[in-house]
């Protein structure tokens, strides 16, 4: 399902945190990993252009460098090429996955920016809102990936939308291999009158919100076609996202694998939302898939 697989990579060790799992994703995929650095312009007060123009060529040839130190060691069954360019990081990379032809990036969500800024205003959420690929976001907290078994968790609400993440998860999951995990976190609308007739009547409610979450879950259970898949529904009483990031941290969960609105609702998406929450909470690997990219 993914032939080419960029890995952005600015020189930090966070940043690397991002090379296991792609690593991983490439030898079950028969990928190509690209190890992509964007140097910087470099803004020097000098009126001779040549001088500007030596001093970022210096600067891509020890970015080539050190993407070569990485490469050598990354397991000699994946394929690798490297790439260095001037620009500025999330236009750079997005310019990178169109002319490479990546199907696949791979990054973490700190890097040199720091901890304080893990979507707002970050390079990653920049690539997150516009990549035309799937975007895999790491988050700082999450475990160094290893070859023991894996658990992939898709959240789905009953959308056409977010059945847009089961086609790259049952991809993974099958290839890994992978344990599937489908969760609903069913969060109940209703209005409660603290009266013990009405108490009833939302219990009720909420019961039968709760049956036919299940019998949606098996049915998504049963279209993946692979054995094993685990449904869980739970009653969000906190929140959709506290759900499903307590859910993964009870799980042992390796991956989340959730839709997004693509270009014209992501920020509504992030912002404040689900998801948002769930890229800042979740204390594993968060894969992206923009509305419109990929059929479930």
């Amino acid at each position: 399902m993914f032939q080419k697989i960029l890995v952005p990579l600015d020189g930090s060790v966070l940043a690397e945190k991002a090379l296991p799992l792609a690593s991983a994703i490439a030898r079950v995929h028969g990928s190509t990993l690209c190890l992509a650095r964007i140097v910087p312009y470099f803004a020097v007060l000098a009126a001779d252009p040549l001088l500007y123009d030596e001093v970022n060529r210096l600067s891509e040839e020890d970015a080539l460098g050190y993407l070569h130190q990485v490469e050598q060691a990354l397991p000699s069954d994946v394929p690798t090429e490297v790439v260095a360019e001037i620009g500025s990081a999330a236009e750079g990379v997005l310019d990178l996955a169109k002319k490479r032809q990546a199907d696949l990036i791979v990054l973490c969500s700190h890097g040199r920016s720091g901890m304080s800024r893990l979507v707002f205003g970050s390079v990653a959420e920049r690539i997150l809102s516009q990549a035309d690929v799937p975007t895999v976001i790491i988050n700082a907290r999450c475990e160094s990936w290893d070859e023991s078994s894996k658990r992939i968790l898709v959240p789905l609400d009953g959308s056409q939308l977010a059945e847009q993440a089961l086609g790259p998860a049952r991809a993974l999951a099958d290839a890994l291999p992978a344990q599937l995990h489908l969760l609903n976190a069913v969060t109940s609308a209703h209005i409660r009158l603290e009266t013990p007739s009405m108490a009833a009547v939302f219990a009720d409610l909420e019961e039968r919100e709760m049956d036919e979450a299940k019998a949606y879950l098996s049915e998504q259970a049963e279209l993946t076609g692979l054995d094993g898949v685990m449904t869980a529904v739970e009653l969000a009483a906190d929140g959709a996202a506290e759900a499903i990031t307590s859910y993964a941290s009870r799980e042992k969960i390796d991956m989340i694998v959730m839709s997004s609105h693509g270009r014209s609702g992501f920020s509504r998406w992030v912002y404040g939302s689900v998801a948002e929450k769930v890229l800042r909470s979740a204390c594993c690997a968060t894969l992206v898939v923009r509305h419109g990219l990929t059929e479930a």
